[in-house]
């Protein structure tokens, strides 16, 4: 059960809220939704018509593809308090991936038509999406030279660091993750992720419990998933 406050105070305390002149922020205001998915529900799926901006505000949103052979294959995820799906919106095209919640999570929506006029009138907007966009494209960079740099200890040692850093997490707080969820973020198979998980364990950076993953030593792990 969770306390949490109204779609109308979520959208108060969003940094690229917060800049905009207040006639836009009533449209904001006026236009905008929410829903609930439950843990594995799909938020949008690949080939669907983008109709919304999507900030997950509780939660944690996988991006994936499923390629022909029925492999999946995982793009990023969206942390609480982070905005996705605005570059089908720019390009008018449908979705090219399935977004779907690793766990139960409640997401904002603003519709196309308000995204698309606050790209139009708002500088301070602009700028916010150019700082998401641009982070975006460093996250995939840095995925890149993991895949090709790391090897897979290294990168299950990034990864759960990485989360645990987004989920505002620290050591000795538990990540809600399973590992199947934290195989498909590496790109890894489960029963690699797990041999991996057990390294980490015995080096004492991490604990494994039922369903999630505790982290002892969030210095030494970032240390030791960061080292080339």
């Amino acid at each position: 059960m969770h306390d949490d406050p109204p779609l109308s105070r979520v959208l108060e305390q969003t940094p690229w809220y917060i800049t905009l002149e207040e006639k836009q922020q009533q449209l904001v205001q006026r236009s905008s939704s929410e829903k609930l998915v439950p843990a594995g529900g799909f938020i949008v799926r690949a080939g669907d018509h983008s109709i919304h901006w999507m900030g997950v505000i509780r939660g944690l949103v996988q991006m994936s593809v499923m390629g022909s052979d029925g492999r999946e294959t995982t793009l990023g995820c969206v942390d609480e308090m982070q905005w996705c799906g605005e570059g089908s919106l720019l390009k008018r095209e449908r979705r090219r991936y399935d977004a779907i919640a690793l766990r139960p999570s409640r997401i904002a929506l603003v519709p196309m038509d308000t995204f698309l006029h606050l790209r139009d009138v708002s500088l301070p907007f602009n700028h916010y999406l150019q700082d998401l966009m641009n982070a975006r494209m460093s996250s995939f960079i840095a995925t890149l030279e993991a895949d090709r740099l790391l090897g897979p200890e290294q990168r299950v040692a990034k990864c759960v660091a990485t989360l645990c850093s987004h989920m505002q997490g620290h050591a000795g707080v538990a990540l809600d993750i399973t590992q199947h969820d934290l195989a498909l973020i590496c790109g890894l198979s489960r029963q690699r992720t797990n041999a991996c998980l057990q390294m980490l364990v015995q080096l004492g950076h991490i604990r494994v419990e039922f369903k999630s993953i505790q982290v002892v030593r969030l210095a030494e792990l970032t240390a030791y998933g960061n080292a080339v």
